[in-house]
């Protein structure tokens, strides 16, 4: 499952799949610890973590390092809170952090340009940091979302099918 995590980390190369591959991969890694359990799941997350660097866009690792590629493992955990609204702000506080973390780490060590990492928000001005920062929130609800269905199919549909076939 690392091999195709990093396979997919690898297509990368694909002009504007900065963000969407590194998505597809943590949920990759997930299915090891929906499989197996939550210790081999961090376990591919960190050999795929370590081996993304290999790729051709690093900033496309530092955003799997920092915020796709553990999300749908600590995602399961965040959902043992059973207040909604706390569980949301817990989400929304996770991925804020990362996503400030990994936009620092883009900016002051793969020395991106801030025209680079704005690219398509000029027209926002003075304010284009403040709609990056939104849109990727509101990304990340709907990823969430989605996250919430492909569980659903994966325990409902492909893992009784795997442990049929496995066992």
């Amino acid at each position: 499952m690392c091999a195709l995590a990093l396979i997919v980390m690898f297509m990368t190369i694909i002009p504007s799949t900065t963000y969407i591959m590194p998505a597809f991969s943590g949920i990759i890694i997930w299915t090891v610890s929906g499989q197996i359990n939550r210790k081999w799941g961090f376990l591919t997350y960190v050999s795929t973590a370590l081996l993304s660097f290999l790729v051709f866009d690093k900033e496309a690792a530092i955003y799997f390092i920092l915020i796709f590629g553990y999300y749908p493992m600590i995602r399961d955990l965040i959902h043992k809170v059973s207040f909604p609204p706390v569980r949301f702000l817990i989400k929304l506080a996770v991925f804020n952090v990362a996503a400030v973390t990994a936009f620092t780490i883009v900016m002051k060590v793969l020395l991106y340009s801030p025209e680079r990492v704005l690219d398509g928000f000029e027209g926002f001005g003075e304010y284009a940091v403040y709609v990056l920062w939104g849109a990727g929130n509101l990304v990340f609800f709907f990823y969430d979302i989605a996250l919430k269905y492909i569980y659903f199919a994966f325990f409902s549909w492909i893992k009784p099918k795997l442990n049929k076939k496995i066992k």
